[in-house]
């Protein structure tokens, strides 16, 4: 039996993190797009943290909030000012000037369900049980094939995303390369019923004979309290992969670094990890793109994986939409991996960095990070340094030379006393819209024609600025949180529409 669809204007294959957010983006847009995704159950609960800069973006949406309520549910003061690197601590979220200076603990299937019922919200045709076998494309459109309910499924579309995974469909079908190495060790993560093992819930101890952290992760059915464990042991690192994970084994490599036994009855779920490390030649192929772990694999060095691909999603997710809307030609989508690639080839220089300095057991490895939590991780120039790094904020995106220092940033957190009372950017950017701020309260841009643009127009003054803002007098920002352009002159209206048509409003 074949089921012959009616075209879409995008086809998300991969309904996890990255894959409903790309998706919701574009919905939000008006843009028609459907999610296929394999699985029919819950994802087992990978990833577990939620950084600051998703936290941004997702306050961009107006979704902060379902974040902190879910995330109460397993802890009552779930917000964590600080963070690990190469497993030592702390780095400090305070750093990156945020009023979100604070990360969530938060299992992967919440995060999964809070987009998924935000994508059902907004539009998104989400098709759950979908195998895709096949992805073809020319220069007309893309068809993929799938088998879903026992059917032969036939999807055609303008565009494609591949959201599905390290193994990814249409990463192989799309001829796309993946180049890297294999696994070198294996590690555990398990998540067993049994109270934490501090009162604050976070322990994290290394030594030679191996490395664990731990921390709340909710509960059971039952109500009994559930701690995760990530586990890298000297000897049962050499572990494959595919053998399974005992109680036994973790109860032991539990005993030999934290020197104390852990009781628990059994696993609650448990799993392998390794550090093998890939990443695809090219994150587009013609009407094909690629966002989040298909892009890209790594070792889950400070659990920071999951946010960059979120990033990637919101990255491309606009643009795709802007194209698909006549806002833009198809020369900006070749942003996304110009934008993209460096972040996430500057990730997987941090996460082998971390592993070599992580997973050293030796004596004089164990001394070296001794050394460094203590002397040199304090620092406050080297603690900013490293939580810009795990947030992925390192670097601004590509910029024409002679810019302004904030172009290509993420925005700062900006409050404004405008005619409508005081208004923060996040709020502002709920309408996923560009934002052209006149900073001076003059109104120099209220004039502007925005009816046929996602533009939005506002006047007010900064309340508090730091010193990046000093002498800024215009604003463009991206729907995706990051600055366009920056005008230091008084506000023109012919300036401010040159630059916003740089970017939207009308094909280059």
């Amino acid at each position: 039996m074949t089921d012959i669809a009616a075209d879409t204007d995008v086809l998300v294959v991969g309904g996890g993190p990255s894959g409903l957010t790309v998706a919701s983006e574009l919905a939000l847009a008006g843009v028609r797009v459907t999610v296929l995704e394999r699985r029919t159950e819950p994802v087992q609960s990978r990833a577990g943290t939620v950084l600051p800069r998703v936290l941004e973006l997702f306050d961009a949406r107006g979704l902060a909030d379902r974040f902190f309520e879910r995330a109460r549910s397993i802890k009552s003061n779930p917000l964590i000012p600080v963070h690990i690197w190469a497993g030592m601590k702390p780095v400090h979220w305070h750093h990156l000037n945020s009023r979100f200076g604070f990360r969530l603990i938060m299992p992967q299937n919440m995060t999964e369900e809070l987009l998924l019922e935000h994508a059902r919200e907004v539009g998104v045709d989400v098709r759950q049980g979908a195998t895709v076998e096949k992805v073809r494309q020319d220069a007309d459109g893309v068809t993929v094939s799938a088998t879903h309910a026992g059917n032969r499924l036939e999807l055609t579309s303008r565009y494609v995303v591949g959201a599905d995974g390290g193994r990814s469909v249409v990463r192989r079908q799309a001829g796309i390369g993946f180049e890297g190495h294999g696994a070198t060790f294996t590690g555990i993560v398990a998540d067993v019923r049994t109270r934490p093992l501090t009162d604050d819930g976070r322990a994290m101890t290394d030594n030679e004979h191996g490395w664990v952290t731990s921390f709340p992760f909710g509960e059971d059915t039952d109500g009994t309290p559930v701690t995760r464990f990530n586990i890298v042991h000297a000897e049962r690192r050499h572990a494959e992969q595919s053998e399974p994970v005992t109680a036994d084994e973790v109860r032991r490599c539990l005993s030999d670094v934290l020197e104390q036994e852990v009781r628990f009855d059994g696993l609650r779920w448990a799993s392998r990890f390794t550090d093998a490390l890939r990443i695809a030649t090219a994150f587009r192929d013609r009407r094909v793109f690629l966002v989040g772990e298909s892009a890209r694999i790594h070792y889950p060095a400070s659990g920071v994986g999951m946010n960059f691909c979120i990033q990637d999603a919101f990255n491309l997710g606009w643009k795709l939409a802007a194209v698909l809307n006549g806002h833009a030609d198809d020369a900006l989508l070749d942003t996304y991996e110009t934008e993209r690639r460096p972040v996430a080839e500057e990730l997987l220089r941090s996460v082998e960095a971390q592993c070599a300095v992580q997973f050293n057991f030796t004596p004089e490895g164990v001394a070296f990070k001794r050394m460094f939590q203590k002397h040199l991780l304090p620092l406050p120039d080297v603690n900013r340094r490293i939580a810009l790094e795990l947030n992925g904020l390192t670097s601004p995106y590509p910029r024409i030379p002679g810019s302004h220092p904030l172009t290509g940033q993420r925005t700062p957190d900006l409050e404004l006393v405008t005619p409508d009372g005081i208004r923060r950017v996040g709020e502002l950017l709920r309408e996923q819209r560009f934002l052209l701020i006149d900073c001076t309260g003059d109104g120099a841009y209220e004039g502007l024609d925005t009816e046929a643009m996602p533009l939005r127009t506002v006047t007010g003054v900064p309340v508090v600025t730091g010193p990046e803002l000093r002498g800024v007098r215009s604003l463009l920002i991206r729907p995706d949180a990051y600055v366009a352009w920056v005008g230091e002159e008084t506000p023109d209206p012919q300036t401010a529409a040159e630059h916003v048509k740089h970017w939207i409003g009308a094909r280059r």
